[in-house]
């Protein structure tokens, strides 16, 4: 289960690719979320999460600023490690990805995921204890974003009429790995008496966890101004991960 973690800050903008559209005002603030695990009658509560997105400045340009906090469950704690931590930061003026990086302790000591975006590429830096240190650069092709990038992406994008799938490489771990996200359309069940649009996020070549499960992702935000990310959930080789807004 540890690497749902990352999952989780794909609850919670960055829109680098054709027909996205700019923030509201609505759009910013912070919202709550609950986790929870099912598998047939169990269906218990393992974190919470925190999700910020909040005007900045990032190397004298004006930016957003988005920190997601996931707390788990003491209970849970032998399974899922500490609480998980990110923050990425997006250009106001064409929501591009500018940073983003997730600190950790492994071991007793500091690690991190970090990724600097720029106009010619993007700088992947890994420490990984006792591993150390790496570095390499990845293309520029504007679809290529770290997990919490990835899920405002999801929040802002106007998809094509036709539907068509959108081919992605999502950035995990130091290493990119492609994906395909689907618009399945309006839904007015999964959440009752909010109309949303649900989208499925697919990895082609590795799962989220750690058994190699959990490979796809099905998404619901709002179809209001705000595009609120109301939930998600990860089918598991055993149960479910499903995360919603708290209310």
């Amino acid at each position: 289960m540890k690497r749902f973690l990352p999952i989780l800050s794909l609850l919670l903008l960055a829109c680098v690719a054709s027909g996205a559209r700019k923030v509201p005002s609505s759009a910013l603030g912070t919202v709550s979320y609950e986790v929870r695990y099912r598998l047939g009658a169990m269906n218990a509560k393992v974190a919470t999460a925190t999700i910020s997105l909040d005007p900045s400045v990032r190397e004298d340009q004006a930016a957003f600023h988005s920190h997601a906090l996931i707390r788990t469950s003491s209970i849970f704690r032998l399974f899922l490690s500490s609480d998980y931590v990110v923050d990425a930061w997006i250009c106001q003026a064409d929501l591009r990805p500018i940073y983003f990086i997730n600190p950790f302790r492994k071991g007793g000591k500091d690690g991190k995921f970090e990724c600097t975006y720029s106009r010619s590429g993007i700088e992947v830096v890994t420490v990984m204890p006792p591993k150390g240190y790496e570095s390499k650069t990845l293309p520029q092709d504007g679809r290529t974003m770290d997990l919490l990038t990835l899920l405002h992406y999801v929040r802002f994008l106007e998809m094509p009429s036709s539907g068509k799938p959108l081919s992605l490489q999502v950035l995990m771990g130091g290493s990119a790995f492609p994906g395909v996200l689907t618009y399945e359309g309006t839904d007015a069940e999964h959440f009752p008496g909010q109309r949303t649009d649900r989208f499925l996020l697919h990895l082609t070549e590795r799962g989220l966890m750690e058994n190699g499960s959990g490979n796809e992702i099905h998404l619901w935000r709002s179809t209001g101004a705000d595009r609120r990310l109301l939930g998600l959930e990860v089918p598991l080789s055993t149960g479910t991960m499903a995360v919603s807004i708290s209310q």
